[in-house]
């Protein structure tokens, strides 16, 4: 699930794919596109993946952090589901490795939809459970590790335009992300305060029913890292003009 956040990291290079103010030069791994091109869609989708290798290690002076690995301090899931977790320096491995699968633009209305697939995905971080999940009784806290396959993401984003210092901008103001997860696996170290035997029968449950796992997991990951990534994309498009983000 924490890979939702380099879905929405091609949301930013969109939105940094025609950047004209605040470089002195344009740099050649961007590539522009221009608001009325009739093939927008695959301009952008080209700049997205022109961009990918730049992400890999971040691109600093457009205050786009790097994606290997990407960070997440902490994340904190709780909902009236009966669980909540925690998870502290999550490192997730793999993410520049997304491609986007569909994208569509609508220039006009500033609405984005597209879906995006990461192959393989690698996590490493620190944890704190504690309620039910799959009706079993899970409680620790610990290193968490895991494995997923074949992520996808269906992503909208809206924006819509404002005027700031007598300027058209362009602001993002909502996100929603729909994750679908498969296949994977999860390990949660010193489950029960260590106690072997019900940490191996918690984790067995876990990745015998993994689909179902994320599911329950997946509404509130989904929120939390759709109002950060939100903002993040709006961080960077509100910097430039919108004449400037995308030309006529």
């Amino acid at each position: 699930d924490m890979e939702t956040r380099v879905w929405v990291l091609a949301v930013l290079a969109m939105a940094i794919s025609s950047v004209t103010a605040g470089l002195d030069k344009i740099p050649d791994f961007i590539h522009t596109c221009k608001r009325n091109d009739p093939n927008v869609n695959s301009c952008i989708r080209k700049s997205i993946e022109e961009l990918r290798p730049y992400l890999r290690r971040g691109i600093p002076e457009l205050k786009v952090p790097s994606l290997e690995p990407l960070v997440i301090k902490e994340l904190v899931a709780a909902e009236g589901s009966g669980i909540k977790i925690t998870t502290e320096n999550l490192k997730v491995f793999g993410c520049s490795n997304f491609t986007v699968q569909k994208l569509d633009v609508n220039m006009k209305t500033h609405q984005y939809l597209f879906n995006i697939k990461l192959p393989h995905l690698v996590l490493d971080g620190r944890y704190i459970i504690d309620g039910r999940i799959l009706l079993i009784p899970i409680r620790g806290k610990g290193r968490l590790t895991g494995d997923i396959f074949n992520a996808k993401a269906n992503v909208s984003l809206s924006g819509q335009i404002i005027k700031k210092h007598g300027e058209d901008y362009l602001h993002y103001n909502k996100m929603t992300i729909k994750i679908k997860v498969v296949t994977g696996k999860l390990r949660l170290d010193n489950l029960f305060g260590g106690e072997p035997v019900l940490g191996e029968v918690i984790n067995s449950a876990i990745n015998a029913n993994f689909e179902q796992f994320m599911n329950e997991l997946r509404p509130i990951v989904e929120k939390a890292l759709a109002k950060f990534m939100l903002e993040s994309a709006d961080g960077i498009a509100s910097s430039f003009p919108y004449k400037d983000l995308f030309p006529v």
